[in-house]
């Protein structure tokens, strides 16, 4: 049966921002989230065909559907899914407004894994964009989320390591004064979804300027660990190569200018409160 409504869809809503924005939204039934996995939202595996689907006109169409950045899944053809996955998408459903969530790795070099398909999805796009009253491409940078989620991002794989495998050291990949702008991905939803309700047609970079380095993430954990283990963790950088990632100066920009330190406090605490329960 064919549902003619003016819902709006959720692809990814498992994801970090989904969550975020599930969490944000609560209980309005016009969002509908779809995931293979989770329970809580309608079922769909996208990697099947849309003749069944049934949502055929939708409002607003949130985009977040992308494999997870962990290793195993850093191939080009893991991640050539979410354009094909996108395609079909914006193929077989007639949509009002998509939101698309791309990334800042579309700034890395050209045969970054992520990146180099984050961009072919943006051309997609742009390529359809009559389809769309509107469209809105997101390119965050280094979003945080409000407590631990398993992913190969720097700060989950320190975490993990300290305080769930419980190990005494580690070396970690990039140097220890490697800078980079985080922003609370509960935050940046709150933004996503205010600009979703004016008419405008954008792609936009989301970050924060206020660095933090990743030696400071690793002493501000383990003011945490040493009072766990009487102990500090140790830890070795294997490059001696600097790199700083942060989001450039432009008025098309939006800077969420958070209080670093105050994120990852906040990102430690309920981890591990998350942990007890």
């Amino acid at each position: 049966m064919k549902i003619k409504t003016k819902l709006n869809l959720v692809f990814g809503g498992t994801g970090l921002v989904g969550q975020s924005l599930r969490k944000k939204i609560k209980n309005n039934k016009k969002f509908i989230f779809l995931s293979k996995q989770n329970e809580n939202s309608f079922n769909y595996n996208l990697n099947k065909s849309f003749v069944k689907f049934p949502y055929k006109e939708v409002n607003l169409c949130f985009f977040f559907a992308s494999p997870r950045i962990i290793k195993r899944n850093l191939k080009y053809d893991i991640f050539n899914q979410e354009f094909k996955w996108l395609k079909k998408v914006i193929e077989n459903i007639k949509i009002n407004k998509l939101i698309y969530l791309s990334s800042s790795s579309v700034y890395y070099q050209n045969n970054h894994v992520v990146g180099s398909n984050k961009i072919k999805c943006e051309k997609l796009i742009l390529q359809n964009k009559k389809k769309f009253n509107n469209f809105q491409i997101w390119r965050p940078f280094n979003l945080l989320g409000s407590k631990y989620y398993p992913s190969d991002h720097f700060y989950n794989i320190l975490y993990k390591r300290m305080f769930i495998e419980k190990k005494v050291s580690c070396n970690f990949d990039g140097n220890f004064h490697d800078k980079r702008g985080y922003s609370s991905v509960d935050n940046f939803v709150n933004v996503m979804l205010r600009y979703s309700q004016y008419k405008k047609e954008f792609i936009k970079d989301y970050g924060n300027q206020n660095l933090i380095k990743s030696g400071d993430i690793i002493n501000l954990f383990n003011k945490e660990y040493l009072k766990k283990n009487n102990r500090l963790f140790k830890f070795k950088f294997l490059s001696n190569k600097r790199n700083v990632n942060k989001i450039k100066e432009n008025k098309n920009n939006i800077y969420s200018r958070e209080d670093t330190i105050k994120i990852f406090e906040r990102y430690l605490k309920n981890s591990l409160n998350a942990k007890k329960l």
